[in-house]
């Protein structure tokens, strides 16, 4: 492996680090919770609800931030805008899970969303890999919200006295009513981003739908 190619698989590990590091909490918190906090599961089900936002706005948010000139401080000032857009669904979010955490949630996942923007690579290529991690996370994410829902997944670790201690809000639901669904779904998703990015794994230009990613 060259030098090159080593600096390249670095950043790419680098860049896999925010999901990778996601995808082990929630495999944690499937098979031993009780090495977590107690309410860890209202962590991994908020984690869900703002990562069903972040994957509609991720593809629209990195297009603005590559069509950008300039120092790269400059290309992040589009996010500020539509993040406070964004910020109403978390401050309700926060509100009901009675918590500040939420922002926080918010804030790593975007991290993980737009490291790609960082990395040494040329724009053009930059721009490819962001459309092209944008239709696999939409892709991903309808697939585990499938997968989860149909499949019977077996508690593990999250016994009933886990469950009560989380204090989950709300009454119904499936994720709710069956909370290793949503542990599972957050483990095959990240997971499944983590990957991506590590072996940079890519749709064929073709097959990308049109996007703001795509634009020059």
């Amino acid at each position: 492996m060259t030098a090159r190619h080593e600096a390249h698989w670095l950043a790419r590990c680098f860049g896999a680090l925010p999901d990778a590091l996601t995808a082990g909490f929630f495999v944690v918190l499937w098979v031993a919770p009780q090495l977590l906090w107690p309410q860890a599961l209202r962590t991994g089900l908020l984690m869900m609800l703002v990562e069903f936002i972040l994957v509609h706005a991720a593809g629209m948010l990195g297009g603005m931030v590559m069509a950008r000139q300039g120092e790269p401080g400059q290309r992040w000032k589009p996010i500020l805008g539509f993040g406070a857009m964004y910020l109403v669904f978390i401050a309700a979010w926060s509100w009901q899970f009675q918590a500040w955490w939420p922002f926080l949630a918010l804030g790593w996942l975007l991290a993980g969303k737009l490291s790609l923007v960082l990395q040494p690579l040329p724009d053009a290529d930059k721009r490819h890999r962001l459309q092209s991690d944008w239709a696999i996370g939409v892709m991903a994410y309808l697939a585990g919200v499938f997968l989860t829902t149909f499949l019977p997944l077996p508690r593990l670790g999250l016994t009933r006295t886990a469950v009560a201690a989380a204090d989950l809000p709300g009454d119904g639901g499936h994720w709710l009513s069956h909370p290793q669904s949503v542990v599972a779904f957050g483990a095959f998703y990240f997971g499944v981003l983590a990957l991506v990015k590590v072996f940079d794994w890519r749709l064929r230009t073709g097959d990308l739908p049109p996007g703001p990613a795509s634009r020059p």
